[in-house]
């Protein structure tokens, strides 16, 4: 295709001007007179279809819709059908039906091909352009409908007339195509051969003297004239061309300076722009300066204002929230920080009367814990709007310090207590336990001494000690010494206190002492104690690798075995005992240090108790029950003596878990730390 292209190109090159012009000029008529013909053709088909066709259409509709027509129509189902076959004798109408209110077809006429049938319903739309509808009121609120077939043949007759009018004039334009050939080259072409040739030799020769000939006084003798005296003027042209050149230098240089003028502008905006810049970085590195000021607090920063929404934060307060910043911002207040509702009061006031308003030891629940907040809330000045800042300090920490210090306190203070009452009251009990003794070993019939000195009395120690179970006597002095043993017990564990310097730490299998403690607590507690040892689940989670622990065996083994006591006494005083009793014993490794915890599902032990859990001689038990001293050695054995913690977890109802922790290096010991409950 693109050789075909090419070689006609060449062949179109090839020609001389006066085929090209008359091949041109016989191309564009050529090409008129084929779409005046299409277009007379097209439109003479449209005209037909589209409005003679559609007026005969309209025609017949009004004369159907005559009141005497269409009461003949929508009557006898005959006489209506009679009527359409006449309306049908109509120019280019095939088929009619008429159709009642209710858009059932009540008469037809159709001379259309069987195929061709008319709806038994009223037509949605029509499908065809030669098919019609209307709709026609025989009175008001019945309205019939008209549906018309129309003949395509009137407009097919009229392309078929237009296409044979077409070609007639095809004919004629051929011919005069050829008269005017014959005209155009005797008075166009020969004249424009012979100005070419004229132009060609003065082009060569360059002689300006040369003139054309005119052959005839029309358009292309003037262009000779014109060519004739365009040679005159070539030196006019020039000079013309000298000046315009002139003028151009000189429009250029103008430029020039303009751009110059121009770059300077657009060096000094640079400069302005430059400095700008730096003025926003440095603004920006202030801002974020001071924005990492604020985040760096310890303190949640949130500012308000006179509404109430939050106006800017800090990182701690959205983390208090728990929101991303972006949430936070132009957000109520007490959507973002529900906790504040209750200091709403306060803001207010700061807001109003512009002054600062503290808030202490807010209570508020953080991760289902018990938590304190600071609350001191200022009021925002240096802007139209008045706003507030509020700065928000979690001061739980403080208050667990606080109230460590103070059992700290009481326990230097038991200490001391307990170092001069075990003196006072040691030799009493000593007494008391030695004398009971002693008793019981004057009323035994194994001794020698004790039937002799009978025989001389003529008593019978066997009548005796028969006499003496009998009252009674046998059980108080039974009751006499156990009450001076649970003395001497309660007097060497306040000693404990009273004792300084340090324990010597052995390595100890950690395993294997709580598989012992758990043996004695299994032989140890009784129905008679309450506890029912017997009947609880002991579930272990001992790691293996725990097995080398510095400790003191018996100390550790001593306070496992309160915290067992403690757990069997809670499990079987619940309310609810349809679950079965369980104590866990978990032990696990982090980094340095070894954890040991004992949990149980027993009552629980509530918030007011365990702040005071580890005070000694503070107990929940009845009186002769409990001493008050069980946790509070256990905690002085593992904090003073092991350098380790000790803190409580408990839901009241649920269960409590104590849990221990001990340094793994004996060398490496930190200062004893007491981690109350939240």
């Amino acid at each position: 295709m693109r050789r075909l292209n090419q070689a006609f190109y060449r062949y179109l090159s090839s020609l001389s001007l006066s085929r090209k012009l008359l091949g041109g000029l016989i191309s564009v008529v050529l090409a008129i007179a084929i779409i005046a013909t299409g277009v007379v053709m097209v439109s003479a088909y449209l005209m037909s279809k589209h409005y003679f066709l559609p007026a005969n259409v309209q025609a017949v509709v009004k004369i159907l819709s005559e009141d005497a027509v269409l009461m003949s129509l929508t009557g006898n189902v005959t006489r209506a059908e009679q009527t359409l076959a006449a309306a049908s004798e109509y120019s280019q109408i095939r088929a009619l039906a008429v159709y009642n209110p209710e858009g059932k077809l009540h008469a037809f006429y159709n001379s259309l091909p069987k195929e061709f049938s008319i709806p038994s319903q009223v037509p949605d739309r029509i499908e065809s352009e030669f098919q019609y509808m209307a709709h026609v009121e025989k009175m008001p609120g019945q309205e019939y409908t008209l549906y018309i077939q129309a003949d395509p043949s009137l407009p097919l007759f009229f392309f078929s007339f237009m296409s044979l009018a077409g070609l007639l004039i095809l004919f004629v334009f051929a011919l005069l195509t050829f008269m005017v050939t014959r005209f155009i080259r005797r008075f166009v072409t020969l004249p424009v051969l012979h100005l070419i040739r004229v132009a060609k030799k003065v082009s060569e020769a360059e002689n300006y003297e040369i003139r054309a000939r005119r052959f005839h006084k029309d358009e292309i003798g003037s262009l000779a004239e014109t060519f004739n005296s365009m040679l005159q003027r070539i030196a006019i042209r020039d000079q013309q061309l000298t000046e315009e050149r002139d003028k151009a230098e000189k429009a250029g240089a103008q430029a020039q300076q303009m751009a110059a003028q121009m770059q300077l502008s657009n060096e000094e905006l640079e400069r302005e722009m430059v400095v700008r810049h730096q003025i926003e970085k440095k603004l920006t590195r202030f801002q974020d300066y001071l924005n990492n000021i604020i985040d760096s607090m310890p303190s949640a920063l949130v500012a308000v204002d006179n509404q109430l929404k939050v106006n800017q934060c800090n990182s701690e307060a959205a983390r208090l929230a728990r929101l991303p910043f972006s949430q936070i911002i132009s957000q109520p207040l007490v959507h973002i920080l529900p906790f504040l509702y209750q200091c709403q009061d306060q803001i207010k006031k700061t807001l109003a009367e512009q002054t600062a308003q503290r808030v202490e030891k807010l209570p508020i629940k953080l991760d289902e814990t018990e938590s304190y907040l600071d609350l001191v809330i200022y009021p925002l000045s240096g802007d139209d709007t008045p706003g507030a800042v509020i700065r928000i300090d979690n001061i739980t920490q403080r208050l667990r310090l606080e109230e460590m210090m103070v059992q700290t306190e009481k326990m230097m203070s038991v200490g001391g207590l307990a170092a001069g009452m075990a003196h006072e009251i040691n030799n009493p009990l000593g007494a008391i336990i030695q004398n009971t003794q002693n008793i019981r070993r004057r009323l035994s019939n194994r001794l020698p001494a004790n039937q002799a000195a009978a025989d001389e009395e003529n008593i019978s120690l066997d009548a005796l000690n028969h006499y003496l179970e009998e009252r009674g006597i046998v059980r108080f002095l039974d009751n006499i010494q156990d009450a001076g043993v649970r003395a001497s017990k309660i007097v060497s564990n306040m000693l404990l206190f009273s004792r300084g310097g340090e324990r010597a730490l052995s390595l100890t299998p950690l395993t294997d002492l709580i598989e012992r403690t758990i043996e004695i607590a299994a032989n140890d507690f009784n129905l008679q104690k309450g506890l029912d040892f017997m009947h609880i689940r002991v579930h272990k989670e001992l790691d293996p690798t725990l097995q080398d622990v510095p400790c003191i065996a018996s100390e550790i083994q001593q306070v496992l075995l309160n915290l067992l006591k403690n757990a069997a006494f809670a499990i079987n005083h619940r309310k609810d005992k349809t679950e079965v009793g369980q104590i866990t014993l978990r032990t696990v490794k982090e980094d340095d240090r070894v954890i040991i915890s004992v949990g149980d599902n027993g009552s629980g032990i509530d918030s007011q108790v365990r702040k005071r859990i580890f005070e000694p001689f503070y107990t929940t038990k009845e009186v002769g029950k409990g001493t008050g001293l069980g946790l509070s050695v256990s905690y002085f054995i593992i904090t003073t003596h092991h350098k380790g913690s000790m803190s409580v977890f408990s839901v009241p109802g649920k269960g409590t878990e104590f849990t221990i922790s001990l340094p793994l290096d004996s060398k490496k010991v930190s200062n004893p730390v007491c981690e109350l409950p939240d």
